[in-house]
């Protein structure tokens, strides 16, 4: 674990490499919908990250990260909360 976390729950985000997109691990894989996503305890962080590892190597997915979630398992900060719910503007 690269970064020291904080908190007691998280869900795993990463990139897509196919499409590029925001994905989170679910019991079925990755996923575009963050409310399908795995909710992780603290204690089972290394168990995940092995996952994320495997589908790294694998080409799968690219630049996973841990993110907190808070006492109602919501996505706790705003750069989180950009990356799961897309551009808010258009360009």
């Amino acid at each position: 674990m690269a970064k020291k976390l904080r908190g007691e729950f998280f869900i795993l985000s990463a990139n897509d490499l196919r499409t590029g997109e925001v994905v989170f691990l679910t019991e079925k894989g990755w996923s575009v919908n963050s409310s399908e996503a795995t909710i992780i305890k603290i204690d089972q962080v290394d168990k995940f990250q092995a996952i994320s590892d495997r589908d790294e190597k694998k080409c799968i997915i690219v630049s996973s990260k841990f993110v907190e979630l808070d006492e109602n398992r919501k996505i706790k900060s705003l750069r989180d909360k950009i990356r799961n719910s897309g551009l808010t503007f258009k360009i």
